[in-house]
Formats: structure tokens, sequence, C-alpha cells
């Protein structure tokens, strides 16, 4: 799924929508900890593009004056698809997509608001004549409320098949400037029809003092198979607080409590996590947090754990490395599951002016709660070539295979496309 993320930073001088490879590592003084102080998180750094080869905006780089930006795009694409599925031969196809985007932005050095909207059209160019629309759409906000209080809304939704998905522009999530590939990908049912799924978050950010910042937030989400299948819904609630204890460390503990309500039970369950973000030299940044998981009722008493590890690295002015693992207790694209363990990992190469390519894994395992479904384990692993013809055309190419290996018929697609891309320089409509 798609996910926005905001953290505060002041910002200096034009809008940058780009993978902005050349931009220096960061200095000692990190965005995030400063010498027995934090920063307090207002809104994102960067934002996310859905449905395009830019990725995502540097909030940092737009003026201390609010700009209002419209951003659009197209893209095409072409692809061979080979499906198969246990005990049945492959499928050979070829189709043929379409991947128009939108979005607005607007940010100050105090507040962000960003609207997104990607659908992707497709139709297959062999066989039997069909077509697919797969939906995608973000908002995010981030605003002071008082002094020392900042509010945080966003908001990811999405339908349609995972035929139509998996072929799709990924989506991507940003850590410190660096790309991640969302996880959400290894997870997918070729023949269960649409789907629908959302996940919405509030947040409160108080900071205490200049080195002591509490966070509260709420989530819901909700997953839906449209043809009469199953569905599966959560909400949470979490709490963290975070102190500096020095110029490239801080420390964090944290609560929460969630409740799931799937087909036949329903979950309960609350938790606590202890972490630790580290910055290592100029290039590395390193978030680890874990703890223990009590589930309460409804799924059987017991205890688990859960953890989250990122790590965004600069290995040159030219090459950047993300990785990110999590356990996440919410609905994710398989109704029924009680918790999810996913990696996912990205790396990316500017290999001259024109060139860029990028290299993008992960893999997921739910725990499902209905007897006789097992465990579902998916994965996939990509990689795609950009070459830009102009400052707003680009020509690229790229390999995807995704594979269940557990939890119920082994199915998996291997895709090759071939794209153009059209992304004109953004508009702005709001001095």
């Amino acid at each position: 799924m798609a996910v926005c993320l905001f953290v505060l930073s002041s910002c200096s001088t034009v809008l940058v929508a780009q993978e902005n490879p050349d931009k220096p590592a960061p200095s000692t003084e990190s965005h995030d900890v400063k010498p027995a102080a934090l920063v307090m998180p207002n809104y994102s750094q960067n934002i996310a593009l859905l449905g395009t080869d830019q990725r995502y905006v540097d909030l940092e780089t737009l003026q201390t004056r609010r700009r209002t930006f419209f951003m659009y795009g197209m893209g095409v694409s072409e692809s061979y698809v080979n499906s198969f599925q246990e005990n049945s031969g492959g499928q050979d196809n070829s189709q043929f997509l379409l991947s128009p985007h939108v979005a607005i932005i607007n940010a100050s050095n105090h507040s962000s608001f960003s609207l997104q909207y990607a659908p992707s059209v497709l139709q297959s160019t062999s066989g039997v004549s069909s077509r697919q629309v797969f939906h995608a759409g973000t908002i995010s906000f981030g605003q002071p409320i008082a002094p020392n209080w900042v509010l945080q809304l966003s908001s990811s939704n999405s339908y349609g098949t995972d035929s139509s998905r998996l072929l799709s522009p990924l989506a991507f999530e940003v850590n410190k400037g660096v790309l991640v590939v969302d996880p959400s990908s290894a997870v997918f049912q070729l023949n269960r029809g649409k789907v629908f799924a959302t996940a919405n978050n509030v947040g409160f950010t108080w900071q205490r003092s200049a080195s002591q910042v509490m966070s509260f937030s709420a989530g819901e989400s909700y997953f839906s198979s449209l043809g009469a299948g199953p569905s599966s819904s959560s909400t949470s609630a979490q709490v963290s607080f975070s102190a500096a204890a020095s110029l490239r460390t801080s420390f964090n503990v944290g609560g929460n409590y969630y409740h799931q309500a799937l087909s036949l039970v329903s979950c309960d369950g609350y938790g606590f996590s202890v972490g630790v973000s580290r910055q290592v030299g100029r290039n590395i940044n390193l978030s680890a947090a874990a703890g223990p998981e009590f589930v309460t009722a409804g799924c059987g008493q017991g205890v688990s754990g859960n953890y989250l590890i990122t790590i965004s690295y600069t290995l040159s002015r030219r090459s950047r490395m993300g990785l990110t693992a999590n356990r996440s207790y919410m609905t994710n694209y398989l109704a029924n599951t009680q918790w999810s363990d996913t990696v996912a990992a990205t790396y990316g190469r500017q290999l001259s002016e024109s060139f860029q390519i990028n290299v993008n894994s992960g893999c997921a395992r739910s725990v499902r709660t209905l007897a006789g479904l097992g465990t579902y384990v998916g994965y996939f692993a990509g990689a795609d070539l950009s070459w830009k013809l102009s400052r707003t055309i680009a020509l690229g190419t790229s390999y995807r295979r995704f594979e269940q290996v557990s939890g119920g018929p082994m199915q998996g697609q291997n895709a090759a496309l071939i794209s153009l891309e059209w992304n004109p320089l953004p508009t702005r409509i709001v001095k």
C-alpha cells in the first residue's frame, strides 16, 4: 500500500521531484537529533509520489513561504506476462498499461498538504480481450495546532485486481531521502477478483522539551474481497516517548493496543517496545525497536513480539540503499491475517546523468487465523533501468517476479515491461 510519511524540516529554494542522487550526504548535524535536542516532527521531509518514476518530492527544497504545486504526468507500457500456478501450465499474454497521475502539493516551513491519484488501466493485447483498472490514491496533512503541538493526518486507498496492481508502478516509502519499495507487493492472490484496501491514521506530536518528544497516534485499516470474499479490519492506538542522548543517538519507548475484526473471530492485544535511533558516520541512519506483544482474547491468549528496523545508507553521491523490516498487526492485502512479517530492500544507482538503475525486493509472511489456511509466504524481486531522454521524458525497461510459496496454491507471475513516461515540471498554482 501506498504510504505518506511526514516529518518537520526547514525549507529553502525550489521544488524538486526526482530521486535527487547528487544531493550531498547528510551532515553530522542530523535533521532528527541535535546535541541534546530533538527537532519536532511536523510534516514529511519527503512525500512519496504515486504512479511515476520521479518517486518523491523533497519538501526541504521548498522556500519558507507557502507554495502550492500541481503535478501531473502519463506513462505507457507494453508488458509480456507469464503467469503460473500449481498443477497447471503457465499462461503467456501481453498487456498494454496506461498510467496517468495527478498530485496537488502545498507546503511551507510550518505545514504540508498533499492529494494524489494514480489509476492504472490494463488492456490485454493478446488472447481474450479484457480490461482492468487499478485505482490508488493518498492524502496527507500536517499542521501545528498549538505551541509545541502538531496534528498529522494520512489516508491511502486502493481498488482493483491483483493482476493489475502487480503491473502498475510500484509504491515506495521514503526514509531520510532514501527510497524503500512497499513490501505489500509480496501479498497477492491472482484469481480472487477485485479488492478494496484502505489505511487511515491520525497523530499528535508534543515537544515536551528541547530534547524530549511524545507522540500519540491511532490508525484504522480495512480490506475486502468484493466478489463475496472475506473482509477484515483493524484499529490501533500507540503512544511513544523519544529523548536525545547525544548528537547522533536517541532512545524511545512505546506502547500499543490493537483490535482486529476478522471473518469469524475478533482479536485484541497490546504490547510494548524499546528502541534506538543512531546516525553512524555521515552516511548511515539506523533505527530499531522491539518488544513483547500480548494477545488477550479471540485468537488465543499468548505472547508474541513486535519489531521495526529501518536502515538508510548513502553509499556515495550516486548510490543509495534502504531496508525496512516490520511486524504489523494491521490488516494488509490478505484477509484474516493475525500479523504479518515483512522485509523490503531497494538499491538505486545513478549510472550517468541520463541512466539510472534500481533493484527492489521484498517478502511477506502472514499468519492467518482460520484453520486450514496455513501461513502465507510470498516474495517479489525486480529491477528497472531508466534512460532520461529529456527533462520531462524517460524511457524505461523493467523485470518483476512475484511468487507465493506457502499458504495456498503455489502461484506467481513473471513480467517484463518497456515503458515511456512523460512528467512535466511541477506547475505553481498558488504563490
